[in-house]
């Protein structure tokens, strides 16, 4: 009766450590953003400030492929006026990879291909996004953090 008991025991500490190393798997998941920023820049000697509000849905659907949803909208002031970011709406396939701790997203069109890192708090069951953006024309960087929340 005890060796019963005793193997009984370790099978259930076996299978609760077990499930606590499991790895998140995205397959299936979704994530929503608000994110909120505003960003002084310098453009041909003008500073400029940009607010900027986005939200986002992410949606994996199978292990390698998912959409993304951004809605962006917002405003830009230099040299006391003001002017409207008008709202704007667009959804992008994607493909990702993600080894349980850290991922890429790829995102490609018939012009270029872009690839963002991201990072998965398993404590706060966040994605999190540092983005960092120059504009070619103007030299101006935008960076600001994304991150996503799992939809249940």
């Amino acid at each position: 009766m005890k060796k019963t008991l005793f193997v009984a025991l370790l099978a259930c500490f076996t299978m609760m450590f077990a499930s606590c190393n499991k790895e998140k798997e995205l397959t299936g998941t979704s994530w929503k953003t608000h994110t909120d920023t505003t960003q002084q820049m310098t453009m041909e000697g003008i500073t400029a400030t940009m607010h900027m509000v986005i939200d986002g849905t992410m949606k994996f659907s199978d292990a390698t492929n998912g959409s993304l949803t951004l809605t962006t909208s917002g405003e830009m002031s230099a040299m006391g006026m003001s002017f409207p970011i008008e709202e704007e709406t667009e959804t992008q396939a994607f493909t990702y990879t993600f080894d349980g701790e850290a991922g890429t997203i790829t995102v490609s069109d018939d012009e270029e291909t872009l690839t963002m890192p991201f990072t998965y708090n398993k404590k706060e069951n966040t994605i999190n996004f540092s983005i960092s953006e120059t504009d070619e024309e103007t030299g101006a960087t935008i960076a600001f953090d994304m991150v996503f929340t799992e939809v249940k």
